[in-house]
């Protein structure tokens, strides 16, 4: 009797040594793997950020193309200043009459 219970005191000693190595490779494996979610969160964050100031300069560039303009828009312009100082020119002959 006193041989079985030695028996099985070294089967529950051998199976909680093995239970505890095993806990340690799992404590291992989840501390890595926070450590690589901590790591991707932040490659997130950074991309998010990369995004976004992208997305702003891909507005300003599409508002600048709006804006920006072309000969004819300019030559008009000139052509409509021009036509705008003689009209000026004829009230100020005008008033002076």
């Amino acid at each position: 009797m006193a041989g079985d219970l030695k028996q099985r005191l070294n089967r529950l000693e051998s199976k909680a040594e093995l239970l505890a190595r095993t806990y340690a490779q799992l404590i291992e494996s989840r501390n890595a793997a926070e450590a690589k979610i901590a790591e991707l969160t932040a490659l997130c964050d950074s991309y998010r950020k990369e995004i976004d100031r992208l997305s702003t300069e891909v507005e300003y560039l599409k508002m600048a193309h709006t804006v920006a303009p072309t000969r004819s828009d300019v030559a008009a312009t000139r052509a409509m200043l021009a036509e705008l100082v003689r009209d000026i020119d004829r009230c100020i002959a005008d008033i002076g009459d």
